[in-house]
């Protein structure tokens, strides 16, 4: 079974900061944590589009990410291991 490598999530960041987490395991094996307040508080489309794309450059490289509901929460996934 295959698991996503990536994963990008809205949320709580910080006390009363909203943002987006995103983890994962890159090809290295080094693990990656990074967060960033919201790109775009009063526009959610273009807060997504915005966080996808800081995730694409902190990964390095462009990725396919597919949107999933979890327990009722909205993440992103990207990759395979």
């Amino acid at each position: 079974m295959s698991y996503a490598r990536f994963k990008l999530v809205p949320g709580p960041i910080d006390v009363d900061v909203f943002g987006w987490e995103l983890t994962g395991d890159r090809e290295t094996g080094e693990s990656l944590i990074e967060c960033h307040e919201s790109f775009h508080p009063a526009d959610e489309n273009a807060d997504i589009e915005a966080a996808l794309d800081w995730a694409d450059r902190i990964i390095g490289t462009r990725q396919n990410w597919i949107h999933t509901l979890v327990r009722g929460f909205d993440q992103w996934e990207a990759g395979t291991r």
